[in-house]
């Protein structure tokens, strides 16, 4: 069997990935225009988007930020939704671990949802993968382009948008996308139901926490779940 080459690898993930870039597009303009809505200038969104790269953390703390809300719940909320990013990370490392720090950090910076969703698949895949990080990076630099520049598109439109065209729905259609091939497992299942439970019992919480609580509830869900499993005999 052929090893690909780096150069075939990273174009390879840059068109894995392609496909996915009709959500992202558009769910990265949702996000540009919602922080100019919520009172940023269209600079501000822009950094928040290049420091947190993390479409559904930008989009709560400018829904927060719109809110009224205490600094101290904005961040907490993003720090809430974004800990999804330490069971990925884990689940990366044992591909990952081979690589200098300076690669492992660079890759962590960029890593999303989606990039994370096709690189668990690839690595899993049988044959050579002495150069499967190339692979990675392919799929996640596409999508960092792509992300912000949409997002720098919707932050410079701003509140010339108007509400009638309701570009929310393609948030939802992202994570919908990514949320059903992830499912592939009882527990995968249960957290999911158990998020969505939460989310819809909490819809009339304050400051947007529904979303807080959710995850709050899927992690726990999720780690209790694998604890059982672990100790039974």
């Amino acid at each position: 069997m052929i090893t690909p080459t780096p150069r075939e690898e990273l174009l390879a993930g840059s068109r894995t990935v392609m496909p996915v870039l009709i959500g992202t597009i558009p769910f990265g303009f949702v996000c540009g225009v919602a922080t100019v809505a919520a009172g940023m200038t269209a600079l501000q969104g822009i950094a928040l988007s290049v420091l947190s790269f993390s479409g559904i953390a930008q989009l709560i703390a400018a829904q927060l930020i719109a809110a009224g809300s205490p600094v101290i719940v904005t961040v907490a909320a993003a720090f809430v939704v974004s800990l999804r990013f330490l069971m990925y990370s884990a689940a990366l490392a044992p591909h990952l671990a081979h690589l200098p720090l300076r690669w492992r950090l660079g890759l962590s910076y960029v890593m999303t949802d989606q990039s994370f969703v096709t690189g668990v698949r690839h690595f899993e895949a049988p044959g050579d993968r002495s150069q499967r990080h190339w692979h990675f990076t392919g799929a996640a630099a596409t999508l960092y382009v792509t992300w912000q520049a949409a997002v720098i598109l919707g932050a410079l439109a701003g509140a010339a948008v108007p509400a009638s065209w309701s570009l929310d729905f393609a948030v939802v259609l992202s994570f919908i996308a990514l949320l059903v091939p992830a499912v592939r497992t009882r527990t995968d299942l249960a957290v999911a139901i158990v998020a969505g439970a939460v989310a819809l019992a909490a819809a009339g919480l304050p400051y947007r926490l529904a979303l807080v609580a959710a995850s709050i509830a899927g992690i726990a869900a999720g780690m209790s779940i694998e604890l059982g499993r672990e100790r039974r005999p």
